[in-house]
């Protein structure tokens, strides 16, 4: 069983041997046991009984009365701490599922320490993690067993055909199986509806009744499905709120700004966001885009009619995000490509 580490606290064995020192300044008992029963429960972590043998000597009225009453403090600090530190440690072994051993760390622990409380706490705390723990790991078994038995569901109507012992005796297992099986799962949906986890009630439940079809289904069952079914409904809408305000935003930004890279960036977000709600900003945009299309090559058109090449390759460059594969917009890509390079040429053959 894992314990706290003692070796984290040197103050721990400074406050022992003060509190022996201290006990060979009084006459009863010896100071030679008194020691070496100071150390011995402190070694321990016995804070209880070194605060009871310190009271007692507090009681016999000894001279270093104010040297003790602060040794008292330390002695209930140092049980504060080591409490603390099985808290954490427990609490360490709960989440690796080891109960057996937290449980038995704070069984053992608590007689000793001067306020045990949060301790008592803690173990019915994981008395019902526990709990919860085990229900969902035999859950998850007896939810595979049954799927096992659904997959495998022909043998039920192929085993009565059969006339060998050991057929009727699997029909028989099957069935005995599956009864046993719908009530664990039934048992454990109710379980998890009384919780309000209502995804693993509905999984056990809806299982439960595939295993037995001709009962009625449980009563928690369609709970579960509805609950369900409103939060999917609720998800829903909150998704289409934030894909609306989205696009809003987007649509919002190209209108300010008339830059292509905002067009294709709301264009793009509703390619790619399939929203029923959306078609009529999608129809929308959709427009914008013909619009904007038609109008940058009419300009592009004319200002290469004016000879401004240059500028109508840059119109046409950045039209290209929006219809890459517009066989004639790379045709006039590729024209004017041509004619700025004739013209390069025939500017450098000049100069020279």
């Amino acid at each position: 069983m894992h314990r706290p580490d003692s070796s984290r606290r040197p103050g721990l064995l400074l406050l022992a041997g003060a509190l022996a020192l201290s006990a060979c300044q009084t006459t009863p008992p010896p100071p030679e046991v008194a020691e070496k029963t100071l150390e011995q429960v402190l070694h321990e972590h016995r804070y209880r009984e070194a605060l009871t043998m310190l009271d007692e000597r507090l009681r016999q009225d000894a001279p270093d009365h104010a040297a003790l009453s602060q040794q008292r403090e330390d002695i209930i600090k140092a049980s504060r701490e080591y409490r603390d530190q099985t808290l954490a440690e427990a609490q360490r072994l709960a989440g690796q599922e080891q109960w057996r051993e937290a449980q038995g760390l704070l069984e053992s622990t608590g007689g000793h320490l001067i306020y045990p409380g949060p301790l008592v706490a803690l173990r019915e705390s994981l008395h019902q993690q526990e709990a919860r723990r085990l229900r969902q790991r035999l859950s998850e078994w007896w939810q595979a067993q049954a799927r096992a038995l659904l997959d495998s569901a022909s043998l039920d109507s192929t085993l009565p055909g059969y006339t060998l012992p050991e057929a009727g005796q699997t029909l028989e297992l099957r069935q005995t199986l599956r009864a046993d099986l719908a009530e664990r799962l039934t048992e454990a949906g109710n379980a998890y509806a009384a919780q309000g986890d209502w995804s693993r009630a509905q999984r056990a439940l809806h299982l439960a009744h595939q295993l037995q079809p001709d009962r009625p289904a449980p009563e928690a069952l369609n709970q579960a499905q509805q609950v369900l079914a409103q939060a999917r409904h609720r998800a829903e809408q909150q998704q289409t709120q934030r894909q609306q305000q989205r696009s809003e935003s987007l649509m919002a930004a190209y209108r300010e700004s008339g830059s292509l890279q905002d067009l294709l960036a709301i264009r793009e977000y509703l390619r790619t966001t399939p929203n029923n709600h959306l078609t009529a900003l999608r129809d929308e945009v959709e427009t914008l885009f013909r619009e904007r299309y038609n109008k940058d090559m009419a300009t592009g058109d004319a200002l290469y009619a004016r000879g401004e090449y240059q500028a109508a390759y840059a119109i046409w460059q950045e039209l290209k995000p929006l219809a890459p594969d517009n066989v004639e917009l790379n045709k006039k890509l590729e024209r004017t490509r041509r004619v700025l390079n004739n013209l390069r040429a025939l500017d450098a053959t000049s100069s020279e």
